[in-house]
């Protein structure tokens, strides 16, 4: 669950950090690094909770469970996205709602960052099929933050789901065979601390697609999770694809948009599906990529040779946030392209860096130690390769 939105926040007093001792928990360690400590309260009791760190753009890093109302986490310098996470299981309605906050680490200091918890929203009620308790029954509920919760039905069929942010909803569900389905029930203003029910059934028999997949005029090449929505219902199922086909079964009769990442030179999109799920059948379809990426490319020389060529060298490729996009190493020749799958995008920089088994050395008149050097505002187009030209690379011994 990725919750994009910062939910209130509570500064506690400096008195109650004495009455707390900090669970001392370890995140990524790095020579220039820092810490963030804080309080977590809530309403009631504080449960077991996990916090989870991510980039500004919200890519994963790092996570840790910790009890007792307090939390400490080592981090290098850097800004970072903190999320709360309540611990208890999802069908308890007195579980908090994620909480989320920004936080900037220094090099050699403490940020402090207390955390205010709010009891979510839940919902609950019966499962059925044609009328029946449909144990087992997976309930979903996606909101418009593209966040989702979810539930398994009891073998009565009853369930409930809590600790959800306020907000609209729509839930979606799933019999346990995945035989039998339903439109999906939409919950408009779902409140803190609130319970609402929910009257579930689903009477329509489910449909069964195979979908082949391509980038281009190519099979979709290797493994990669891929996710259907349907276009009358917006439900959504998300299955393994291997071998340039996917399989999905218990969708809802109709028509189906696909989510594919990317794959090779080809943009992840989301794509319309030829063909039609039928109830009670097996049906086909076909989906594809067709939106080549942008790359950067070029070679990279001995700054005091430049007719000399230099690999093993490791060229990344960062944006503006200085978070990472792609990664090569140059070849044999010194040439390089990096990226391949990039959108159309600006400001980006280039560090080319000795690699290799034996950094920083690299063969030139011998072995010679080589420093890295960056190539700032660089531009990419999707579907053409930027080329940067020769980036030398200044010798770092005299004489050498």
């Amino acid at each position: 669950m990725r919750a994009r939105r910062p939910w209130g926040l509570l500064v506690v007093v400096a008195a109650l950090l004495g009455l707390l001792a900090p669970a001392l928990v370890a995140g990524p360690a790095a020579a220039a690094s820092g810490r963030v400590r804080g309080t977590v309260v809530g309403p009631g009791t504080t449960p077991k909770m996990q916090v989870t760190w991510f980039t500004t753009d919200w890519t994963y890093l790092g996570a840790t469970k910790f009890k007792g109302g307090a939390y400490s986490i080592e981090l290098p310098a850097g800004t970072y996205r903190l999320q709360f996470t309540d611990q208890r299981p999802a069908y308890d309605t007195d579980k908090y709602s994620p909480s989320d906050v920004t936080v900037t680490v220094t090099d050699g200091a403490t940020a402090l960052k207390n955390v205010r918890m709010r009891t979510g929203a839940s919902i609950g009620g019966t499962a059925k099929v044609r009328g029946r308790p449909a144990p087992g029954a997976r309930i979903v509920a996606a909101n418009t933050d593209r966040n989702s919760f979810e539930t398994t039905a009891d073998k009565t069929g009853a369930f409930a789901l809590g600790g959800l942010p306020p907000g609209d909803y729509s839930v979606f569900t799933y019999d346990r065979r995945k035989t039998w389905v339903g439109k999906s029930s939409f919950l408009p203003r779902l409140k803190a601390g609130r319970y609402r029910p929910v009257r579930i059934d689903l009477p329509v028999r489910a449909g069964r697609f195979v979908v082949d997949l391509y980038a281009g005029t190519s099979p979709y090449p290797g493994t990669a999770f891929v996710t259907a929505v349907s276009r009358k219902t917006g439900q959504f199922w998300t299955e393994k694809a291997s071998g340039g086909t996917v399989t999905f079964r218990g969708l809802f009769p109709g028509s189906y948009d696909l989510v594919l990442p990317y794959a090779g030179d080809y943009l992840g999109a989301t794509v319309p599906v030829t063909g039609r799920v039928k109830a009670g059948r097996a049906s086909f379809g076909t989906a594809r990529l067709t939106e080549r990426g942008g790359a950067v490319g070029g070679s990279v020389v001995d700054g005091s040779d430049p007719g000399r060529t230099l690999s093993p060298v490791t060229v990344t490729l960062y944006d503006g946030t200085g978070a990472q996009l792609a990664q090569t190493t140059t070849a044999s020749d010194g040439t390089f392209r990096v990226g391949g799958a990039l959108p159309s995008g600006s400001g980006l920089s280039v560090v080319a860096q000795p690699g290799g088994v034996n950094p920083p050395y690299l063969q030139s008149s011998g072995y010679c130690r080589f420093g890295a050097v960056t190539v700032g505002g660089v531009a990419v187009t999707a579907g053409t390769t930027t080329t940067l030209g020769p980036i030398a690379l200044p010798r770092l011994d005299a004489g050498c």
